[in-house]
């Protein structure tokens, strides 16, 4: 009786403890996702502020065409670009991932090339091919996998009229 008493008290014991041990670490896959949803949710055809929600967090920030921008000032300079009606259309294919992650933080570097389509003063039809070296860095934030900074370098461009 005292020995079936003993197992009890450590099957409960042990059972509780496993409950208490999560694994919040952050994977590369999921790391991985947040950052191509990122510039899913860039394409001026699905842009909405609020969609970045669950993606970045409230204190982003990111240096971009040799600027640091606040999470506003970023929104901010996406619409501005995005309100050219000469837009056709924009591509961002990453590459090359580097990443690490460490309990609920993740790093990533990669290659991102962008083609973006549009149409100059004249009509034509020009597409500009932009390479950047990037790396971003993620927190777990209630939950969630968030880019907290991202850092874009450009390393070439190039633009070809149609």
């Amino acid at each position: 009786m005292k020995h079936l008493l003993l197992t009890t008290i450590a099957a409960v014991v042990l059972v509780g403890c496993a409950t208490l041990v999560k694994d919040t670490g952050s994977t590369e896959e999921e790391a991985k996702k947040v950052l191509i949803d990122f510039f899913d949710n860039l394409d001026f055809e699905n842009y909405q502020r609020r969609s970045f929600n669950k993606i970045i967090t409230n204190d982003f920030h990111i240096y971009e065409i040799g600027k640091h921008m606040s999470r506003d000032e970023f929104f901010d300079f996406v619409e501005n670009n995005h309100s050219s009606s000469s837009i056709i259309s924009q591509d961002w294919s990453l590459s090359d991932f580097q990443i690490s992650t460490v309990n609920e933080t993740a790093h990533i570097a990669y290659r991102n090339e962008g083609t973006f389509i549009s149409k100059n003063n004249l009509g034509v039809e020009e597409v500009l091919k932009i390479n950047w070296l990037e790396s971003a860095y993620f927190v777990n934030e209630n939950g969630l996998l968030k880019i907290k900074f991202l850092h874009s370098q450009e390393i070439s461009k190039e633009l070809k009229a149609e």
